[in-house]
C-alpha cells in the first residue's frame, strides 16, 4: 500500500476517507470530536437540527437584545444543552469572527 492511501486511511483502518459516503464522513467526524461520548443520537439529523435551531434562536436573542447576555441566558442555556460542547464553542467563534469581519468592511466603505 501507498503512502498517500495509508494517509487517507481513518483512524480505525476502516476504508479510505475518500471512499466513504457523506453520512460515513459525518459520522467518522463527529466521533473524533473531543466530547463525543459515543452516544448514537449525536450522529442523527436530528439532534443537529435541534442544535442549528437552538443555535439561531440563541444569536437571534442577542441580536435583537444588542449582545446583551443575560437577556438570553434561556436561549444559551437551550442551545448549550442541544450541542456538543465542540460544536457550540466553533458557532459563537465563528458568529464572533463574522461580526468583526463585517465591523472592518463596514469602516472599510
Amino acid at each position: 500500500m501507498s503512502n498517500n492511501t495509508n494517509q487517507n486511511k481513518n483512524q480505525n483502518n476502516e476504508k479510505p476517507l475518500g471512499d466513504m459516503t457523506k453520512e460515513e464522513r459525518t459520522s467518522y467526524s463527529i466521533k473524533r470530536a473531543p466530547d463525543y461520548t459515543g452516544k448514537e443520537d449525536a450522529v442523527l439529523n436530528v439532534s443537529r437540527e435541534k442544535c442549528w435551531k437552538s443555535r439561531d434562536e440563541y444569536f437571534e436573542c442577542l441580536d435583537k437584545n444588542n449582545d446583551n447576555e443575560s437577556k438570553c441566558k434561556e436561549f444559551y442555556d437551550k442551545f448549550s444543552d442541544s450541542c456538543l460542547k465542540s460544536w457550540k464553542e466553533y458557532f459563537i467563534k465563528k458568529r464572533i469572527a463574522d461580526i468583526n469581519k463585517q465591523n472592518f468592511l463596514n469602516r472599510s466603505e
